[in-house]
């Protein structure tokens, strides 16, 4: 890891081999580790979200049955079931284990983002609008009960719906000519945290959907929110090329951290006061782009004093998704080239002071 920046902290003299996970055959979307960190779920613009063990880089297996990209996948917090977006309009439900295609969730429009409550008694999806004149919509669903589960569906489907149909128990209209992104649910599963194409945040209530609070956080497309692992902090990743740190109950902003590229992902240590963020040119210039010059790296910043400290290199196109280990033992990056780079910490990382002032500590 290569020290980058003015920083009067002492240098982390670390340094570690990833390993390569190619299963995909397209660019990276979506990558994610379960709730007990051994295995990771990727998705890209193929049709196979994949699974990998998290220690070693084994493919697992994929879920099949896909007509369009899969734009994003959710483990359960038991990871028993994995929920997944696709661009033909469906989320669908799968058991994690076995790979079965247990329901699907048919949408009017792209399906953008899928997240599961605390627990695995709900879930939401995000959707674009099928055409202008119609609003995007946030939906959320009830697990599905076993009747519905144990419907036989119309053997003349095609298998990419053969399974039961299930509609969202309360559907979310989003502004006109804004559509959401990402989302994800507050600690308790008391409101859905909503970021949008047009920068703004909005949070609703799960109970009524509606509005409670909104922020124009930034100046283009939300990419990405993370939570930290309690929930009490939320980070953004923005095309306008800053990712922001703030309170998810008052959407107070705590930090702004600003790059020269569009932020496509950025996650929450859950052992040091640590933001990892990653990004670069977009897709369209990267044919142009050497590796060195499109800003590719994954990116180290202190969450207290917003300097960065540390990069780390490898793809050859933008960081489309990142993801940390819950206990912080190595963190992944998907990007646009295809391949996933698995990154375990050394020790020299692990034990590294995190040069908080103790004043600060016992705030």
């Amino acid at each position: 890891m290569a020290g980058h920046g003015s920083i009067a902290h002492p240098k982390i003299h670390t340094q570690f081999q990833p390993i390569l996970l190619k299963g995909h055959e397209r660019s990276i979307t979506t990558v994610k580790y379960n709730a007990d960190g051994d295995l990771i779920f990727t998705a890209s613009k193929d049709t196979h979200p994949t699974v990998w063990y998290a220690d070693s880089g084994e493919r697992l297996g994929t879920f099949n049955h896909h007509k369009g990209a899969v734009w994003d996948v959710d483990p359960s917090f038991d990871s028993r079931y994995l929920l997944t977006a696709s661009g033909d309009g469906n989320a669908r439900l799968f058991n994690a284990t076995t790979g079965e295609f247990l329901a699907r969730m048919p949408h009017k429009g792209v399906v953008r983002c899928v997240s599961w409550g605390d627990g695995t008694k709900q879930f939401a999806t995000a959707a674009d609008p099928m055409h202008t004149r119609e609003l995007g919509t946030i939906n959320i669903f009830d697990f599905p009960t076993a009747d519905i589960l144990a419907e036989e569906p119309s053997p003349h489907q095609d298998v990419e719906f053969r399974a039961p149909a299930y509609t969202p128990k309360r559907e979310i209209n989003v502004d006109d000519n804004d559509k959401a992104v990402c989302l994800g649910f507050t600690i308790g599963d008391q409101y859905i945290i909503a970021g949008f194409d047009s920068g703004n945040l909005i949070k609703y209530d799960v109970e009524t959907g509606k509005e409670v609070m909104r922020k124009k956080l930034h100046t283009d497309r939300i990419n990405r929110i993370s939570f930290n692992r309690d929930k009490s902090l939320l980070i953004t990743a923005s095309k306008d090329c800053t990712a922001t740190l703030l309170d998810p109950v008052t959407f107070q902003i705590i930090r702004v951290l600003k790059t020269e590229r569009p932020i496509n992902g950025a996650v929450i240590s859950p052992t040091h006061p640590h933001i990892i963020i990653g990004g670069g040119q977009d897709a369209q210039s990267v044919t142009t782009t050497s590796a060195s010059q499109g800003k590719f790296e994954s990116r180290f910043f202190h969450m207290i004093y917003g300097t960065e400290f540390g990069r780390v290199k490898g793809h050859f196109g933008p960081i489309n998704a990142l993801a940390v280990h819950p206990y912080g033992k190595s963190y992944a990056s998907g990007s646009e080239d295809g391949f996933i780079r698995l990154h375990t910490f050394d020790v020299a990382y692990l034990t590294a002071s995190d040069y908080v002032d103790s004043d600060i500590k016992n705030m």
